[in-house]
């Protein structure tokens, strides 16, 4: 994963950029059958247009006496994505207009992507660190940026690994921006798609998406309803290589199956994790596909919150592999729990002899699990709630449950019923 994020990370990932372009070459390298779509610039479907090819040059801002206060050299971020070209001398007061700065990360330079996605906003912009900013007197300053423009083509990657059932799974993460957000979900979605290859027989279909934030799927969703159709929810991956804690991000609507898979996945972890609800931490590509005519839930897992979010100092050096890895544990326990959850039935009328099958807890040796196992799981088997759900009843992890109830249906005590999630 780390060979990955210090390959792709120093290349300009805008929108619509060579740079994107250049990654999507390396992710159909690590996934030959990947499907790349591409979305010309000036296509438009409904309100939205794909913007044009964009990428800066150089940029620089000297003094008066001809001393470099900051450049593209020292950080791309300099130049506002999406900016206009602009050569000129100009004073403080007609800079600050231009100007995005931030006293809470006094020495870094910004993402101001507001170029990008404020369609009225055609204009030159930059970034300064604030102490930069406001040590810098009062006279005028020389600014020059030169950026390329060009058609080309949105690109978004498709990776999908079919199962059992058409229902499909979305894995998604940005693509675009920097390395914490979002490059590093990005490999974790592919570290995540090379563990499923080693399942021999999936059950659902797992679909990874690599997008563009909001315009891809946006796009993606018009172009492709059948498989909108069968897409039954989203695992959306943002900054999963550094910042404060782990959070699970629920769905729009509360109580979606997935949102509760997921809880247990990371409760199963014994990692400490807290919960953000759906408008909080970082919002991405899950907002789109919950819009009310799409209405797949999507579920989020993230490190909230992240000082460095979207700032210069998002560099590969801060990904930590134990955070990664960590990320991958959570994952790997979801993906499990859709694979090998089921609702459990009892083929007789009368509870088994427990003892006779060695899954007695005694009530006076071991009064926890005797409460756990033997009163809380068993009696709460009712032909409706799965093995997930009687987890959470009894306390217990998925895979403990599971195992547990395995040996009742090994010797034909309990058969397994098909569970259906339901999309939304």
């Amino acid at each position: 994963m780390r060979t990955l994020l210090e390959e792709i990370n120093p290349l300009q990932r805008m929108l619509n950029s060579p740079g994107l372009d250049k990654t999507f070459e390396i992710f159909k390298r690590e996934f030959p059958d990947a499907i790349i779509h591409e979305y010309p610039a000036g296509m438009e479907r409904e309100d939205w247009i794909v913007p044009r090819s964009w990428e800066v040059k150089t940029g620089i801002m000297k003094d008066e006496k001809g001393k470099v206060i900051a450049s593209t050299d020292e950080s791309l971020l300099f130049v506002a994505p999406y900016s206009e070209p602009i050569e000129g001398w100009f004073t403080k007061d007609e800079i600050a207009s231009h100007l995005m700065t931030r006293k809470d990360v006094p020495d870094l330079f910004l993402l101001q992507h507001r170029n990008t996605y404020d369609y009225q906003l055609v204009d030159w912009g930059i970034t300064l660190p604030y102490n930069r900013w406001i040590e810098l007197p009062e006279e005028r300053y020389f600014i020059k940026i030169d950026v390329k423009w060009g058609d080309g083509s949105m690109k978004l990657g498709e990776y999908t690994l079919p199962g059992r059932r058409d229902e499909i799974i979305c894995i998604c993460a940005h693509i675009d921006e920097l390395c914490n957000d979002d490059l590093s979900g990005c490999i974790l979605g592919m570290e995540i798609m090379r563990g499923l290859e080693k399942i021999p027989e999936r059950e659902y279909t797992y679909q990874l998406l690599w997008v563009p934030e909001m315009f891809g799927p946006l796009f993606y969703a018009y172009e492709n309803p059948k498989i909108i159709n069968k897409t039954i929810g989203m695992l959306n991956l943002e900054a999963v290589g550094a910042g404060e804690e782990w959070c699970l991000k629920k769905a729009w609507k509360p109580g979606t199956r997935l949102e509760r898979i997921l809880r247990n996945a990371m409760k199963g972890s014994e990692l400490p994790f807290r919960e953000l609800e759906f408008f909080e931490g970082y919002i991405n590509d899950e907002k789109v596909y919950s819009w009310p005519k799409i209405n797949i839930q999507g579920v989020a897992i993230q490190r909230f919150p992240f000082r460095e979010y979207h700032t210069s100092g998002d560099v590969v050096e801060l990904i930590e592999d134990d955070l990664m890895l960590e990320a991958l544990d959570f994952s790997e326990r979801f993906i499990k729990i859709l694979e090998n959850d089921y609702v459990p039935e009892y083929t007789g009328h009368l509870p088994p002899w427990l003892t006779r099958r060695e899954l007695y807890f005694d009530s006076k040796l071991d009064p926890e699990n005797n409460k756990k196992y033997n009163n809380h799981l068993l009696y709460h088997i009712d032909d409706k709630l799965s093995v997930m759900d009687l987890s959470d009843i009894a306390g217990l992890r998925f895979d403990v449950a599971l195992g547990y109830l395995e040996q009742l249906v090994t010797s034909g005590v309990i058969r397994k019923k098909i569970l259906n999630i339901n999309k939304g």
